[in-house]
């Protein structure tokens, strides 16, 4: 058996900021893989790169590979996939090929780190990057005939939706959309940034223009043959499943043409921010959580990965009087760069935590908070760590990350980070089609907005996060847990009365039929009901189109008196613009509750989750209404909590003042300035000697103001929240007549909120 290889021991990289390894493949037909290992910089020699589902492979399904080094072979494991992409494209003739798992140090944070901030660059240097599918099967290489041929072959492509023979070749096609690598988000930029991209698929090859193409061309033409034909599934061939649009292939071709443009030349301008990014493609999968949101750094317009400065570039800019001046200004101001610091040392709470806070600084300030009520944070894995505390635990949500944070308690992710168990659509258990799960968000993603629950009155100057341990809590599950608590503005609209079923697979409940006929006797379709069922919106969140009652009362009277509403079987047995209105209803009311408010009487649609008594909120800086459950503190949890926070400001303020310090004294080293240096240690030396008056002072400001960082104005009292009342979010909630600031109108008084 040959010896093991060792990045660090045969292939060293002196500057890893700007140094990559790449595979060389020796060509021949040994059964084993051959190849090389050799560093350099991006644009040294031409090479290509190659992805594909290979991060989450079983230990036990890997093979080996030999690396030469020295004229002698080293064993190295690789996945089976990942060896089988390797042959093919040895066979292909590429000789040289950077592929993540083999050219970085996968078993170092390092690596990883490396992987996010540098990957963009050798995706973007490289000739041509290699999507791996898979080995070929009975019906790859007709899918991929299929597309070449026939499907791109606009004069013939309305009769291949006619023809019944070719129903091979169409199901062909939708089992190759459905192969698991579309759904990966790292193939969201490993194709937005190349040059140009290959699928493989064994030993066939399809270019991705080709492919994106096809499958874009194939769903608009479908689109229009089922409208044409009037009826979703009788006139239109059994074969041609709407596949196309639930497939993760179909929302990868959808946005890879907006994901960038070229204004003049070749130069790529970024067109959506990174909240987009990572709401848009929530559903696509990743093996590491925390990549849901690193995954997207390179290809936002709003930031990229962090990435350490080279030495000569440092003595370079340094150098520069008008740099140092922008580069104090900016540290005056807390705004160093936009730069999003990437960290997988980081508990994973920390790193979604992070995100929200950088979304809600980034976004209109109007609706900032969309983001708490939009699912997009996958859940830890595997499922067995999550920890779900029922009704008799203080009904509190929480879920372990199964992370231990030293003396700071077990990591748990707080309630204003929605899972994407809460999210409109998931993979199916196969992993290969979007089914959906849940209702549409009635947020929508960043870049529309439907409602404005809060009318134009934004996020305030009292939003603040703070995290510490529960201690001495009533629920004795959630002792020693971190938690994180968001301090929003806003006020108490209403509270939960009456609470109907939840519908399920989009049916609407009995009890929902019963109580609308006993709102208006006289109607058989009361104006507030059939405008709820839809949240008084149409598909795109437009007004709603003056006919969806009539068409939504037509629905109803289909139904069996008595029973629930069954909307599938009156889609598939209806024309095509009943099917599209009761689709409508479908999105809004999936898994959601009818509930009737308490003071004003409103109707409305409320979380699974929500229980009678919890109160509906308008917050500042939220386009709709969310559901707030209130849960009470205990004397002795409310002053350790104050305790943990004096303690904790003043850990950030002596940790300010050394890192401010420590960035001079290395700046200015750089230019041998030794006087600055001892200005600013004769600061922090200064400062440290003030010590119990700061404390002195924090302690008299906390008790006056509340936590310290919060400086209030000087014309306004800062808010403060209740000390013994934190809040638990259940989500969104749609509240009839309520969604356009119409609240604001009561001038009900503004309290300051704590959601953990």
């Amino acid at each position: 058996m040959a010896p093991s290889y060792s990045h660090e021991k045969y292939c060293p990289l002196d500057n890893p900021s700007n140094e990559i390894r790449v595979l060389e493949i020796i060509e021949n037909a040994n059964e084993m893989v051959e190849c090389r290992l050799v560093k350099g910089r991006v644009d040294d020699q031409p090479y290509g790169a190659l992805s594909g589902c290979w991060d989450n492979q079983d230990c036990n399904d890997m093979e080996i590979i030999h690396i030469i080094e020295s004229d002698q072979p080293h064993d190295f494991l690789v996945p089976k996939s990942l060896n089988s992409a390797l042959r093919a494209l040895r066979a292909h003739g590429v000789p040289r090929v950077w592929v993540d798992f083999v050219c970085m140090d996968q078993d170092t944070i390092n690596g990883r780190y490396s992987r996010v901030s540098l990957m963009a660059n050798i995706l973007r240097g490289a000739d041509c990057v290699y999507i791996w599918l898979g080995d070929e099967d009975d019906n790859s290489g007709l899918a991929i005939n299929f597309i070449e041929t026939q499907v791109s072959n606009l004069t013939e492509f309305y009769w291949l939706i006619e023809d019944d023979e070719i129903d091979k070749a169409w199901q062909a096609l939708s089992a190759f959309m459905r192969r698991p690598v579309f759904s990966r988000r790292w193939i969201v930029q490993e194709i937005a940034v190349a040059q140009k991209a290959t699928l493989l698929c064994g030993m066939d090859r399809v270019d991705w223009d080709i492919f994106a193409d096809a499958v874009s061309l194939s769903n608009e033409e479908i689109t229009i043959a089922r409208k044409a034909h009037g009826n979703t599934n009788k006139k239109v061939p059994e074969r041609m499943p709407e596949f196309v649009s639930e497939s993760s292939a179909m929302k990868l071709v959808e946005e890879m043409n907006n994901i960038f443009r070229r204004p003049s030349g070749d130069k790529l301008q970024a067109q959506y921010s990174l909240e987009y990014l990572v709401s848009r493609f929530a559903t696509f999968n990743s093996s590491e959580p925390r990549d849901a949101i690193y995954a997207f750094l390179a290809i936002a317009r709003d930031t990229e990965p962090a990435n350490e400065l080279k030495r000569d570039e440092i003595k370079e800019w340094i150098g520069k009087e008008y740099i140092r001046q922008i580069f104090a200004k900016q540290l005056t101001a807390g705004n160093v760069s936009s730069l999003y610091h990437v960290d997988y040392k980081l508990p994973l709470s920390d790193v979604y935590v992070q995100f929200v806070e950088w979304v809600i600084h980034k976004s209109d300030k109007t609706r900032a908070l969309d983001i708490i009520c939009r699912p997009w944070a996958p859940e830890p894995s595997p499922l067995d760590e999550f920890c779900d505390y029922g009704e008799d635990e203080d009904g509190h949500w929480r879920i372990k990350t199964k992370l231990e944070r030293s003396q700071e308690g077990e990591d748990t992710l707080p309630s204003w980070v929605p899972t994407l168990a809460k999210a409109a659509f998931g993979m199916d258990g196969e992993g290969q089609n979007i089914r959906r799960k849940n209702a549409d968000n009635l947020v929508g993603l960043p870049i529309k907005c439907v409602y404005s629950a809060a009318g134009t009155r934004g996020i305030t100057e009292n939003f603040r996060i703070e995290n510490g341990v529960t201690q001495c809590s009533q629920g004795p599950g959630l002792n020693g847990l971190h938690y994180h608590s968001m301090f929003v503005e806003g006020f108490i609209l209403d509270k939960v009365k009456v609470l109907k079923h939840p519908s399920q697979q989009g049916n609407i409940p009995s009890d929902w039929i019963r109580m609308a006929r006993r709102m208006d006797p006289n109607s058989d379709l009361p104006d507030e009901f059939w405008r709820t069922l839809i949240a008084d919106r149409g598909p795109m969140g437009e007004n709603v189109p003056r006919y969806y009652p009539r068409l939504i009362r037509h629905a109803l009277n289909q139904g069996v008196r008595g029973d629930s509403l069954n909307t599938k079987e009156i889609i598939d047995s209806n024309n095509r613009v009943i099917g599209d209105v009761l689709r409508r209803v479908q999105s809004v009311i999936w898994n959601r509750r009818l509930m009737r408010t308490e003071r004003e009487r409103s109707l409305g649609l409320a979380p699974e989750a929500t229980r009678p008594g919890d109160l509906i909120c308008v917050l500042y800086g939220c386009s709709v209404p969310v559901v707030l459950r209130p849960i009470t503190k205990t004397k002795k949890e409310v002053k350790e909590e104050n305790q943990q926070q004096i303690e904790k400001q003043q850990e950030r303020e002596w940790g300010s003042i050394a890192k401010i310090g420590q960035v001079w004294r290395d700046s200015v080293s750089l230019r041998r300035v030794a006087a600055s240096r001892r200005q600013i240690q004769g600061l922090v030396d200064n400062m440290k000697s003030t010590s119990n008056a700061t404390k002195k002072k924090i302690q008299q400001n906390w008790e006056r103001n509340g936590p310290v960082g919060v400086l209030p104005k000087a014309d306004k009292a800062p808010l403060k929240s209740d000390p013994y009342t934190y809040y638990q979010l259940i989500g969104e909630c749609y509240v009839h007549g309520m969604m356009n600031g119409e609240a604001l109108l009561r001038c009900e008084p503004s309290m300051l909120f704590e959601i953990r």
